[in-house]
């Protein structure tokens, strides 16, 4: 066929494929079915090429940024790449003035790489569409040389085309991924193109149903071309075995399991070199004996460690330590350990947007140390490998966690697949970093079930399966909430019965429920237990729970009881000494999320809700309370910073943030801040 033929074809395919979506969208079709329409001339969706194996430690090996202005075209409709042609002409402008042009790229319209494209523009402010990305990059290509494109991160789906072809898909907007381009890159002027997809439904992972963070979209975190020789170090991990000896243990992977040559691993500082031979599957183990220095929160102590192969050296900051339970105990470098914390979700006092760069975690990781913590959760997905390595050098333990929160298709075959592959890329990424004491394979998700048993399961087998070094597993559970509501109603009753200064119709009133509902056995002076009894505890090492008492079951038991709130909120405070929390497993717990909002400035002598006074109160009660339960091994409240919430319209207070940050979107500090910070530093200093 002529090219004047395939150009009248191509015409006439997209001019009936604008028919079709048209007559589609009439109909009422899925948005998704132009897409698997349109890739019947490429592969079919569901066999597009995978990423290669994830690469471990980007940051030690030859590369080139690709950071900096990308071209950008919105592509609403998903017909980006059919208006006018298909991927290969999207990169072509205008030669004469006079060729029928409806897309393109060109630097009238362009985004900053990393960076979410909602925080960047404000028609993008809610958009969960698609875009494509158009960079032209110039390359020296070396004969023996292997080239990969890697990405930290891009919400949601990601396409890359290098040179109009396409090289392959990733799903997960949270998890570092790469493509081995060598066949795609030509000596020259590169085209890149990126399509990035930030649609959610209930199959992904998180689904657009999951909790209340906002889902930025687009390319979010470092690109880098990286420069790598035909055969080399795909993955590492080096790791302390054994305390008491000192042996270190670890393994190299190389590329394509070739199995010729030797590795060498060296750890100067410690007097560790060894030299080993590949093995079976391109694998070398090894092990050595060091005089260490552990890693810890008050000594973190890293050394650089160098892998070499066939001539190239990667270098890494790895720190050594040991993590594990007794009992009831969190046990670090065989000393128990209580983690005070914070959670953090991925966004910066420093502008709006996610934060991506090292300087953006070096702010939030020192807040954290002002507080005087040792701990934070990174909440609820995989953070920046930035935040990770900071964490590692100024000593914070961190709860790593991957975005299965609340609700999630147990029994959809797809949704367990990306979410297998996600902690999998999680686990990778990170094997190394020692501030890493924990992998969360969910937040609080329901229901109870064996379906959801089965999936979660699965996932914790791969963390282990994937880590030597045993690290822990952890979860945020779930609580019986019908028996924990009967029983802290129950003694509310009471209180507002005897200690109240209700009407006595009132109270007559209250009595009556009591008598139906409290046990005869019933005595105020009783502890409250939170007891959990999660199936899920079973499978994990650390069993989390979050609990908003002073927030939200103030605002349950009100309308339920037919009393004001502000009374019961009060009762609430004079019953929180008594609750205590456990767990019917014999295993330690975090108390992984508490607190309360406020909008920064906001202040009352009276302390209503939203208050910075009210918060404070708030944290005044937990802190006491929590301290004790001896089954409570740590606490990472919710949350560091005010940020993005596409359920938070209140007026006057949300304008889309959930205010239970202890620092405002701006950096303000409200008063919980000190309440917390006070409480930490008292602790340390016991």
């Amino acid at each position: 066929m002529g090219e004047i033929q395939k150009q009248l074809l191509r015409a006439a395919l997209c001019c009936l494929w604008v028919v079709a979506a048209s007559v589609g969208a009439a109909e009422g079709g899925d948005e998704n079915d132009s897409d698997n329409e349109f890739f019947s001339v490429f592969p079919d969706a569901d066999v597009y090429p995978q990423p290669a194996p994830l690469l471990t430690n980007i940051y030690g090996r030859e590369r080139r940024s690709l950071n900096g202005m990308w071209d950008i075209k919105v592509d609403e409709a998903g017909i980006g790449w059919r208006i006018g042609g298909y991927i290969n002409d999207l990169n072509r402008g205008q030669l004469t003035g006079m060729e029928l042009k409806e897309t393109s790229f060109d630097d009238r319209s362009q985004l900053k790489v990393p960076g979410d494209w909602n925080s960047q523009r404000v028609d993008l402010d809610r958009y969960r569409g698609k875009m494509f990305y158009h960079k032209i990059v110039p390359v020296d290509k070396e004969e023996g040389k292997r080239y990969f494109v890697h990405f930290g991160g891009a919400n949601y789906v990601t396409d890359l085309f290098v040179n109009d072809e396409l090289v392959g898909r990733h799903e997960g907007g949270y998890t570092a991924f790469n493509f081995d381009v060598t066949d795609h890159i030509k000596d020259g002027q590169n085209t890149i193109i990126v399509r990035v997809d930030a649609f959610l439904d209930d199959s992904t992972i998180p689904t657009m149903r999951t909790s209340d963070f906002w889902k930025y979209g687009g390319i979010t975190r470092d690109v880098n071309l990286l420069t790598l020789p035909e055969k080399h170090v795909s993955q590492y991990h080096v790791y302390l075995d054994d305390r008491e000896s000192g042996e270190i243990k670890g393994w190299v992977q190389l590329s394509d399991n070739v199995q010729r040559g030797a590795v060498t691993v060296e750890i100067p500082e410690a007097g560790v070199k060894q030299k080993v031979s590949v093995g079976k599957n391109g694998r070398a183990e090894f092990s050595a004996q060091a005089d260490l220095q552990l890693w810890s929160p008050e000594n973190p102590k890293l050394y650089d460690v160098k892998i070499s192969y066939d001539g190239r050296e990667i270098k890494d900051r790895i720190g050594f330590r040991t993590i594990e339970t007794e009992g009831q105990n969190i046990v670090l470098n065989g000393k128990p350990v209580k983690l005070y914390g914070i959670s953090m979700h991925e966004e910066t006092p420093l502008r709006a947007g996610m934060a991506n760069s090292p300087e953006d975690a070096e702010v939030q990781m020192k807040l954290i140390k002002e507080l005087g913590g040792n701990f934070v959760r990174l909440a609820h997905y995989p953070h920046n490998e930035h935040t990770v390595r900071m964490a590692d050098k100024l000593g914070l333990m961190v709860w790593s966690e991957i975005p299965i929160v609340s609700l999630i298709d147990w029994d959809n075959e797809h949704t367990q697949q990306v979410s297998q592959a996600q902690i999998s890329d999680n686990v990778t990424r990170d094997l190394n970093r020692a501030s890493i004491v924990m992998w969360s394979i969910a937040n609080e998700t329901f229901p109870q079930s064996q379906e959801r048993l089965e999936f979660l399961k699965g996932l914790a087998e791969t963390a282990r399966s994937l880590d030597a070094s045993d690290r822990l597993i952890a979860s945020a559970l779930i609580g019986d909430f019908s028996k924990e509501f009967e029983e802290v109603g129950n003694h509310l009753l009471y209180s507002l019965i005897h200690d109240s200064e209700l009407p006595e119709a009132e109270k007559d009133r209250l009595r009556e429920m009591f008598e139906k509902t409290a046990p005869d056995d019933f005595d105020k002076d009783d502890v409250v237990t939170v007891m959990i009894k999660d199936q899920l505890g079973e499978v994990v090492d650390i069993v989390g729970y979050n609990e908003y008492f002073g927030w939200y079951y103030s605002a349950f038991f009100a309308p339920e009881l037919g009393v004001d709130e502000g009374l019961i909120r009060d009762t609430m405070f004079k019953l929180m000494p008594k609750m205590r929390f456990n767990n019917v497993f014999g295993k330690p717990m975090i108390i992984s999320e508490f607190g309360a909002g406020a909008k920064a400035g906001f202040h009352s002598e009276e302390g209503v809700i939203w208050s910075e006074e009210y918060q404070a109160r708030v944290y005044r009660a937990q802190v006491d309370m929590l301290e004790r339960s001896e089954a409570v091994k740590g606490m990472s409240p919710w949350i560091l910073t005010d940020f993005r919430s596409h359920l938070r319209e209140l007026n006057g207070i949300h304008e889309t943030y959930n205010r239970k940050g202890l620092i405002s979107e701006t950096g303000e500090k409200k008063m919980a801040f000190d309440v917390l910070k006070n409480f930490y530093h008292e602790q340390r200093d016991l």
